[in-house]
């Protein structure tokens, strides 16, 4: 049982058809909130499930994780799966729930689509956190079968995600970089890589520091790609703790 003053995570689903669509997202629904919610945008065939042990570890700040097109319990319509379509479904989420300023976490892929909603959004987002990615977009086109073949946390990708939604995200996938545009929100940007490898190498990393000279980017132990493993907390501890640093929000 809690004690006095604390408050115990809940994972409430909710639902909007704000983008066109039929939206899934879970809330940690604290009852007494603190500091601005943050709304999280995970990778390319996750699902809300997987992030429970996040959305209790933020609270008692409010945690919104949410299923764009096509993944998890959400709609996936034949066709339209553009960064702007996801950027539309993130958005359906701020409507439905009246958020009108926000810290952004992201997680891989989501990346793309969370940055476009900041960018088209740049007074509501308090705070950017990237997980393992570009600030950008990259083309998957060449390598879909390779990624239909893979697997992720012990699931193949093809019992994650629909074939039709992998075709048509490769497809309409463009290769960009927002690196000067994230720049431009002026505000703080957290980037967390793993020390088993990822995206975010050396490279990437002197990328983002030579647009965002101080963007702050931190090491999650143990981890490759996959930030939550092997632990499932450590990037949202390292979220809270540039949180606390950058914006005391």
């Amino acid at each position: 049982m809690p004690g006095a003053g604390e408050q115990t995570a809940r994972f409430v689903e909710r639902w909007t058809q704000r983008s066109g669509i039929r939206i899934r997202y879970a809330d940690n629904a604290p009852a007494d909130p603190v500091g601005l919610p943050i709304l999280f945008v995970p990778g390319l065939s996750d699902v809300a499930e997987e992030y429970r042990e996040t959305l209790e570890f933020f609270t008692p700040r409010r945690c919104i994780v949410v299923e764009v097109r096509g993944r998890g319990r959400s709609d996936a319509p034949a066709s339209g799966y553009r960064s702007a379509d996801h950027m539309a479904d993130l958005a359906a989420v701020v409507a439905e729930e009246g958020l009108s300023r926000f810290h952004l976490m992201t997680f891989s892929r989501g990346t793309t689509w969370a940055l476009d909603l900041a960018f088209a959004n740049p007074g509501a987002v308090a705070s950017v956190s990237i997980g393992d990615y570009r600030a950008g977009e990259v083309r998957i086109e060449g390598f879909v079968e390779r990624l239909w073949a893979s697997s992720f946390r012990g699931k193949r990708l093809s019992d994650r995600i629909q074939r039709h939604v992998l075709d048509e995200l490769a497809r309409e996938s463009k290769p960009r970089e927002c690196y000067e545009a994230l720049a431009a929100l002026g505000v703080p940007v957290l980037v967390a890589r793993g020390t088993a490898g990822g995206i975010v190498d050396d490279a990437v990393a002197a990328r983002y520091r030579e647009a965002i000279p101080d963007v702050e980017i931190v090491t999650i132990p143990g981890a490759a790609h996959d930030l939550f493993r092997p632990s499932r907390t450590a990037y949202p501890a390292a979220v809270q703790a540039f949180l606390a640093r950058r914006t005391k929000e």
